[in-house]
């Protein structure tokens, strides 16, 4: 069966698009943005708009597709709901009924993201936490998944929701956007590196392989249900402040370290991933000391 891979220009669309490729299976990228420069050769179709579903072919009405397009900047902030649901939400929830009206009932896997669970201090968080969202990427994710559920009840087409912890490792040159490369581009040009709140919370971190091996489970494997929802972590967390540590000691050099305040710090946010596990026959490979050890290789520090 044919899976569309939406937003494949970024980081997370890429690597899913990359490893399914690679792993053998029927798959085509779609974005507005051409593929990072110096990837390899993959299939994809550069389109004006990968929210206008025109990209489907007509006989691929039961294809899997995993929508990775969307907001990507989890910092940015909005002048109201209203804005964020006109600007954001919207088109996301426009796309999956245009795809409806073409006759699709496929299966669609949404990457969401653990930010929408919001302060708890109950770790690990398990998928029945009641989510509050306190920032409006977490706002905007939550309000497609409730959309997603609807139309997937309405309309019979399968639903997976993933529910994203701090995916990490890509080797593309420049590609990492997370805290990690944000460090290692720090630690090699001196530059600040801004701790914004205590630095004390506790963040899940998924390398790239893991994610994209629990991916290719879901694109291929059997599902218990009609929808799906699922953590995907490595189920134990590091602080902002112990990853500083390690970066320091990986690369034998030492930050020039900013604090501020910020009100929309979440407490710390360790995912419950024994759901994916039992449903996917899937489990985080790669520690955290290997996955820095990586990244530290990959940029050359």
């Amino acid at each position: 069966m044919q899976t569309y891979v939406t937003g494949c220009a970024g980081v997370l669309g890429f690597e899913i698009l990359r490893h399914l490729s690679e792993a053998g299976h029927a798959v085509t990228g779609i974005s507005r943005s051409a593929l990072p420069e110096g990837a390899p050769k993959l299939p994809h179709v550069r389109v004006s708009d990968a929210l206008h579903p025109g990209w489907l072919a007509p006989g691929d009405a039961g294809a899997t597709i995993v929508h990775c397009a969307g907001l990507s900047d989890a910092r940015r902030r909005f002048g109201s709901i209203a804005e964020l649901a006109e600007e954001v939400t919207r088109p996301q929830t426009d796309f999956v009924e245009a795809l409806v009206a073409r006759g699709w009932r496929g299966h669609f896997v949404y990457l969401s993201t653990a930010a929408v669970y919001g302060d708890t201090e109950d770790l690990p968080i398990p998928e029945t936490r009641e989510p509050q969202p306190k920032g409006y990427y977490a706002l905007h994710k939550l309000a497609v998944e409730t959309a997603l559920l609807f139309l997937a009840a309405q309309h019979g087409f399968r639903l997976t929701l993933l529910r994203l912890g701090n995916p990490y490792g890509t080797p593309m040159p420049g590609r990492e956007r997370g805290v990690m490369r944000l460090l290692l581009d720090a630690l090699a040009t001196g530059a600040p590196f801004t701790v914004y709140g205590s630095g004390e919370t506790s963040r899940d971190y998924l390398h790239m392989e893991d994610f994209t091996a629990a991916v290719e489970q879901v694109v291929t494997g059997p599902l218990p249900g009609p929808v799906t929802r699922l953590n995907l972590g490595a189920g134990e967390g590091c602080t902002l402040n112990a990853l500083i540590a390690r970066m320091e000691a990986a690369t034998g050099r030492q930050l020039n370290l900013v604090s501020e305040p910020s009100a929309l710090e979440v407490k710390s946010s360790v995912l419950d991933i024994a759901r994916a596990r039992q449903v996917l026959g899937w489990e985080p490979r790669v520690s955290l000391e290997d996955g820095l050890a990586r990244m530290v290789a990959d940029y050359g520090l």
